[in-house]
């Protein structure tokens, strides 16, 4: 039987909570389902038909609104606790790395710190300080180290945004940062890695963005602009070459038109458990109401040991 990898999913460890509301004065909003019992999660990925997940810190302890001091070392401890939480399931869970971009020199050491303690991805998000940052000359040593270990990188989108003017909307703007703003992000993200040449220098680099790709697949025919690399090519081509695409928060329907779109060699499983979504069983329902799901997680489990080394 061919096995489920899930590629998102995440943990905010409870441990963290007084350190994070001291130094910004609000703590993360706890998942219901989050728990430090890393025993019962494995029972729920037993129930749910998941074989391996990999698990990266909740969206809530996005540390780069800290001074780079604080920052990386709320970047340090959520790593430790998730390489403890995940230390005895051996193999069943895999962890990714967090990294702050307020502090690349110090993040560089976090990734070699943790790739040798067994950590198979690197997660990163497309802003810090309400700026991108990973189409800069700054952003280079993490790069280069990333391809150096042969690490994929686990793109996530920002759930908080700068603009003044959502605070005039209901609930601060949140749904609109929920349903739009997070996707763009993520999206122009994308595009300014393609025009910054990040793919010339690192050619071997591969990225898989969550939640079906942010909106990405259905712009591919958009993406007609050409990057000024070695050889002319159209953005989407190089999207295409460099990224994948998560099945978090797709359905059934969706899933069929990405498989088309993105093509079968660009599309892993994944939850978001954790992240809000609900039972884990849930993210597993995309891949069950398919016509074969043999046959999807067949395609799914081939790339992800690919991007993965397994």
């Amino acid at each position: 039987m061919p096995a489920l990898i899930d590629w998102h999913s995440h943990h905010t460890p409870s441990e963290l909570m007084d350190d994070f509301v001291r130094l910004t004065g609000q703590g993360p909003s706890p998942d219901p389902f989050d728990s430090p019992d890393f025993d019962r999660r494995r029972r729920e990925l037993d129930a749910a038909g998941i074989d391996v997940q990999l698990v990266c810190q909740g969206a809530g302890l996005y540390a780069d609104r800290l001074p780079a001091e604080q920052a990386m070392a709320i970047t340090r401890r959520s790593n430790d606790v998730i390489a403890e939480r995940i230390a005895p399931h051996g193999g069943r869970f895999l962890g990714v790395i967090a990294v702050s971009l307020k502090d690349i020199a110090g993040s560089v050491k976090e990734i070699e710190r943790m790739a040798a303690k067994g950590f198979r991805a690197v997660l990163l998000y497309p802003k810090t300080d309400g700026a991108f940052l990973l189409d800069t000359p700054e952003a280079e040593p993490l790069f280069a180290k990333i391809s150096e270990l042969k690490l994929p990188i686990f793109l996530h989108g920002a759930t908080s945004a700068e603009d003044p003017t959502l605070k005039r909307l209901e609930d601060g703007g949140a749904g609109v940062v929920y349903g739009v703003v997070a996707d763009a992000t993520v999206n122009e993200c994308v595009l300014r890695m393609i025009a910054g040449g990040v793919f010339d220098r690192h050619p071997d680099l591969k990225v898989v963005i969550r939640s079906g790709g942010g909106g990405l697949p259905l712009l591919l025919q958009r993406l007609k602009w050409k990057h000024k690399g070695a050889d002319e090519r159209s953005y989407s081509a190089i999207l295409l070459d460099h990224f994948l695409i998560d099945t978090a928060s797709v359905d059934a329907r969706t899933l069929g038109f990405l498989l088309e779109t993105m093509g079968e060699g660009r599309v892993v499983f994944g939850s978001d458990y954790c992240g809000g979504l609900g039972l884990l069983k849930k993210g597993v329902a995309v891949v069950e109401q398919q016509s074969d799901p043999a046959r999807i997680k067949t395609i799914t489990e081939r790339n992800s040991r690919n991007l993965l080394h397994l």
